[in-house]
């Protein structure tokens, strides 16, 4: 499951923008995961839910996870988080210069010619092999 969280600054914006409407990308998310974006807000609601104590837990493991503003989050079925990555860090990491990439956690590669598309699919994917450790 693919849970960016609140999309509600600039990043979430540029996000938007970019990556979200790539073909490349939205066939990988329609593909191999279940999209979906929460706001905090209704992540700390749901948290606190003693009505449904799963949904509360799984709620709970996302805010763990979260930093302030946007984070996208790779996580299985029940909840757990396995890959993340803050929309900060995500697009400082696409605005160095490709001589630059050696050096990072997320290089440019993938023959696309906008640097965060090759980064964001390259998260999915990380996400899916670490995906790969938790099922059967």
């Amino acid at each position: 499951m693919f849970d960016p969280d609140p999309v509600i600054m600039s990043s979430g914006r540029t996000l938007r923008e970019t990556v979200l409407e790539s073909s490349p990308v939205l066939a990988l998310l329609n593909q191999s995961f279940i999209s979906s974006w929460s706001l905090v807000k209704e992540l700390e609601d749901l948290q606190t839910d003693v009505s449904n104590s799963a949904l509360s837990h799984i709620a709970r493991l996302h805010l763990e996870k979260y930093s302030f503003p946007v984070e996208m989050m790779v996580a299985l079925p029940n909840g757990t988080v396995i890959h993340h990555i803050n929309a900060n860090y995500f697009l400082d990491q696409t605005a160095m210069k490709p001589e630059e990439e050696e050096s990072t956690m997320f290089g440019f590669t993938g023959g696309f010619e906008d640097p965060s598309t090759a980064t964001y699919i390259r998260f999915l994917r990380e996400g899916l092999e670490k995906a790969k450790e938790h099922l059967p």
